[in-house]
């Protein structure tokens, strides 16, 4: 696992819930360290122990957990570079939806090894659409569930997300989310330029 995204669990972590929080997870995770290093790579059983002792630190699903984080990552203020990122996707919630596809090899382009999950998008049509993620670990559908919920708050949308598929095929998880886009024009988008802090 990328060091970069153990990094963002535990900025979360430390965000939400203080350090004395975190040490303590790392304690029970069984970890002989207690700060990721971004550019690092760590065996995916830690991010696997350190889900599992973070559910049983602050009593709640990991699934929630990893939810909430994806949307802490496009909602703080020190995360701001991501959201920004995301929202040159385009103008509107559907061309984020639609940009999924590539997001994987974008990321590998940019950081070669960081190993987000796949993503297949598909629609019917009619504002429903269909996310399959394929991943080592399970909760990449989660993470990104938390990510678009901010995002659609974001631009101005009305949405409803919902986790339809979980299974293990292998040594990996196939996930689904199903989107339904009621109003691209529910609310005011929060402002955005390409350059400046908007």
């Amino acid at each position: 696992m990328h060091g970069l995204i153990c990094k963002s669990l535990e900025s979360f972590i430390i965000d939400r819930h203080g350090p004395a929080v975190w040490s303590g997870i790392v304690r029970d995770a069984g970890l002989d360290f207690d700060r990721f290093e971004m550019l690092r790579t760590y065996d995916t059983r830690i991010i696997m122990a350190l889900a599992a002792a973070t559910a049983g630190a602050i009593k709640d699903d990991p699934f929630h957990i990893l939810e909430d984080m994806g949307h802490w990552l496009c909602t703080e203020p020190q995360t701001e570079a991501f959201r920004r990122l995301l929202r040159f996707t385009g103008g509107t919630f559907i061309d984020l939806i639609y940009s999924l596809d590539e997001m994987h090899d974008r990321a590998n382009m940019a950081l070669p090894g960081i190993d987000l999950p796949d993503l297949i998008v598909s629609d019917d049509g009619s504002g429903v659409f269909s996310v399959q993620t394929t991943w080592t670990v399970p909760g990449g559908c989660s993470v990104l569930r938390g990510m678009l919920r901010a995002m659609a708050d974001d631009y101005g949308t009305l949405v409803v997300i919902d986790e339809t598929a979980h299974k293990r095929l292998e040594n990996h998880w196939i996930e689904t989310l199903t989107i339904h886009v009621y109003d691209q024009s529910h609310q005011s988008p929060r402002e955005f330029t390409l350059t400046g802090q908007a």
